[in-house]
C-alpha cells in the first residue's frame, strides 16, 4: 500500500473512531431525546456489528476463551474489588449496602440476568474487539490503544455522569482493554465486565448507574 491511500486509510478510521465513539456518546446530553438517543444508539451498534462480520472481527477465537490463562489475576483484582467497595459502602453509605437482592431480589435476578445479556456482552464487542481491533494501527503505543479506549468509555456512560461513575468506568476499562489484548476474547472480557457490573449492582454501588432499586 502506498503512503498516500495509507495515510487517507487512516483518515478514514480516525474519522469513524471519532463519530462512533465521541459523537454517539454526545447524543445523551440532548434533553428529553430518547426517540433520537435509541435512533443513534442502533445504528451505531448495527454498523458495528456488520463491519465486525465484514471485517472478520468476530473470529471463532474471539467468541471462545482463547485459552486464556490469566484467570488468577482476573479474580484477584476483582476480590480485592469487592472487598474495597464493601467497606466503603458500609462506611459512606451503610444504608444501600446490598440493599437490591434483601429489598427487591427478584427485580434485582431479572435486572442482572437482561445486563449480562444485553449491556455486557454488546459493550464487549464495540468496546473491546471492534475497537481495540480495528484502531491498533492508529496508536504506535498500545498503552495509549488502552487509555483512549479507556477515556472513550467512561465518556460512553455521560447519560449518568457522575465522577464516580466516571472513575470507575475508566479504571475498568483499562482492566477489561488489557484482558482483550491478552486472550483476543468477547467471551472472556464478558466475563470480567460481568463480575464487576453485578457487584456493583449488588453491593449497593447500582444507584450510581441508574439501577431502579
Amino acid at each position: 500500500m502506498s503512503e498516500v491511500p495509507a495515510r487517507a486509510s487512516r483518515v478514514g478510521l480516525a474519522v469513524e473512531l471519532v463519530v462512533l465513539y465521541v459523537l454517539i456518546p454526545a447524543v445523551f446530553l440532548i434533553e428529553d431525546g430518547r426517540l433520537e438517543r435509541a435512533i443513534v444508539i442502533v445504528a451505531g451498534l448495527t454498523y458495528v456489528i456488520v463491519q465486525s462480520l465484514r471485517k472478520r472481527i468476530l473470529r471463532r477465537t474471539s467468541l471462545g476463551t482463547g485459552g486464556f490463562l490469566q484467570w488468577k489475576r482476573v479474580l484477584a483484582l476483582f476480590g480485592m474489588f469487592a472487598i474495597a467497595s464493601t467497606l466503603a459502602v458500609a462506611l459512606v453509605a451503610p444504608q444501600l449496602l446490598f440493599r437490591a437482592p434483601r429489598s427487591h431480589p427478584r427485580l434485582w435476578v431479572t435486572f442482572l440476568a437482561v445486563y449480562c445479556l444485553l449491556s455486557v456482552y454488546p459493550q464487549a464487542l464495540v468496546f473491546r474487539a471492534y475497537f481495540l481491533e480495528r484502531y491498533a494501527r492508529l496508536f504506535t503505543d498500545p498503552w495509549l490503544l488502552v487509555g483512549v479506549n479507556s477515556v472513550l468509555f467512561a465518556w460512553a456512560h455521560t447519560i449518568i455522569a457522575h465522577p464516580l461513575v466516571y472513575a470507575l468506568s475508566f479504571c475498568g476499562g483499562v482492566l477489561f482493554a488489557v484482558t482483550y489484548l491478552e486472550s483476543r476474547s468477547v467471551t472472556v472480557t464478558s466475563i470480567e465486565h460481568a463480575l464487576y457490573g453485578v457487584w456493583l449492582f449488588t453491593v449497593g454501588l447500582g444507584t450510581y448507574f441508574a439501577f431502579p432499586i
